[in-house]
């Protein structure tokens, strides 16, 4: 098990014992680990098992650090040279130039529609995609570079000659994948496996004690709050604010914009979102209380959990895209 900032991650299945492959990046100022848990090893071929994952694996985690290093030059308000940066001096083109810029740029004004304005890119006056460019990174380098680790390969089958259907494997490499950056996790799984990803919610006032749990195949989580980074996100009200907010949804991306806006937005635009996207989520007031909301239903507060499960998504999806389509889980 390994813990990162405000969750504990380890995953389960029936008989699945082969060890967890795990590589940190440093990249935005946060520590991303990737995570890959390979299937069993093909009989009689154990090495070239190994071999093969390990390799991918490795290929995989290059093309990711080269994606969020080529994000950071390109998205970071810190970088003079970036194009937020430039269009932050008024300079606009990359608008023309890069389909991604403008991707962000057009996610970053549907979700300040969605939010009642809570989530806000320009809230300091100059734009600002911060918020929501980390998510859609951790999202992306899950569909564009872990998930084909999980997409079912042909190979020989050594020692088989029974049947001509059976003389081939057509399991994936990886069993299951995730990426954690500093809290925030997106998982994905194989098809058909059993293979669970367990996450437990950091209490911010006792960083060995957890809230609840989560259970999930293929989800997202994030959260957001004061207790790791102070206050880092700029209030939108001047009603009562979450300590901390943690948000589970069909993506990481959905995940961290929600969190984000209920976070800066307040308790009271907070129960309205709850109940207008049919979130699921654990909030945690100023004065301890922790308040439990499962598909957009307020949950008793001693209720026990979050126990959520998630089914396995059908595509890898752009959250905000579709965010008006998405629903967390139940708890």
């Amino acid at each position: 098990m390994m813990t990162r900032n405000d969750v504990e991650v380890q995953g389960a299945g029936t008989g699945h014992d082969k060890p967890m492959l795990v590589h940190v990046l440093n990249v935005m100022n946060i520590p991303f680990t990737i995570m890959v848990k390979p299937w069993g090893a093909v009989p009689g071929d154990h090495h070239r098992d190994q071999t093969a994952i390990a390799s991918a694996t490795d290929a995989a985690v290059s093309q990711i650090d080269a994606f969020l290093r080529d994000v950071d030059m390109r998205f970071s308000p810190f970088k003079q040279e970036s194009s937020v940066s430039a269009a932050r001096r008024g300079e606009w083109s990359a608008m023309l130039r890069d389909r991604e810029f403008r991707e962000i740029y057009a996610k970053t004004a549907l979700a300040n529609t969605i939010t009642h304005g809570a989530f806000d890119a320009y809230y300091q006056g100059h734009y600002d995609p911060t918020g929501l460019v980390k998510g859609w990174a951790i999202e992306t380098a899950i569909a564009r570079f872990l998930r084909p680790l999980l997409q079912p390969c042909v190979a020989p089958v050594p020692h088989r000659t029974a049947q001509p259907s059976r003389d081939t494997d057509h399991r994936a490499l990886a069993e299951a994948v995730a990426i954690n950056a500093g809290g925030d996790i997106r998982t994905a799984v194989a098809q058909h496996s059993d293979y669970i990803w367990h996450i437990g919610i950091e209490d911010p006032e006792d960083t060995k004690a957890l809230l609840g749990s989560c259970q999930i195949r293929d989800g997202g989580v994030a959260t957001s709050g004061f207790s790791k980074r102070g206050a880092h996100i700029a209030h939108t009200t001047e009603d009562e604010v979450f300590t901390q907010l943690t948000v589970i949804s069909d993506s990481v991306e959905d995940a961290d914009l929600w969190a984000t806006a209920g976070i800066a937005g307040g308790m009271h635009l907070w129960s309205t979102l709850v109940k207008e996207q049919g979130l699921t989520a654990v909030a945690v007031r100023g004065n301890g209380e922790v308040i439990r909301y499962s598909d957009g239903r307020l949950l008793d507060s001693n209720i026990p959990g979050p126990k959520v499960t998630t089914a396995p998504s059908n595509t890898a999806q752009s959250a905000t895209a579709q965010i008006r389509e998405t629903r967390g889980p139940s708890c």
